[in-house]
């Protein structure tokens, strides 16, 4: 645009108030996104991966926790809730996990009275990573709890 500056910026403050300065291209691509149905289909696919996610995460709890921990399938969602149902330390099974490349997340964190719960996300890794930590998690509690 060529104008005189302070037309300049009178358009540039009419544009900040209505959009808070996010650029005319990431609203242009946006509309695009949303207005072609894209979103919709981002979504589906989406929703594919997280249950694919879901169910080896539950496959692999079955394998390896089911005499240490309970938990639901969740209907949806990032993660699962697992209670302990073994007596470990969270904060040495924390220092232990964070040592081997796990980064745990306490019930604690969420609920000081959950204190024997994990919450196990499966949206964000890879597929390998996941079973990988799972795994290791497993062998870190039994190994705490002395079986």
């Amino acid at each position: 645009m060529v104008a005189p500056e302070p037309v300049i910026e009178r358009l540039a403050d009419i544009k900040m108030q209505n959009d808070y300065g996010s650029s005319s291209v990431s609203q242009w691509a946006a509309a695009e996104w949303l207005g072609r149905g894209l979103y919709k289909e981002h979504l589906v696919y989406v929703r594919e991966q997280l249950k694919i996610r879901r169910n080896l995460t539950v496959q692999l709890l079955m394998t390896y926790f089911k005499e240490i921990a309970i938990w639901s399938v969740p209907t949806g969602g990032f993660y699962i809730w697992l209670r302990l149902t073994v007596d470990v330390p969270m904060h040495l099974l924390f220092e232990r996990a964070l040592k081997e490349g796990i980064l745990l997340n306490p019930g604690s964190i969420y609920n000081r009275n959950a204190g024997s719960y994990l919450r196990i996300s499966y949206a964000y890794a890879k597929l390998h990573e996941l079973e990988w930590g799972i795994v290791h998690l497993a062998d870190t509690i039994k190994e705490l709890f002395g079986n």
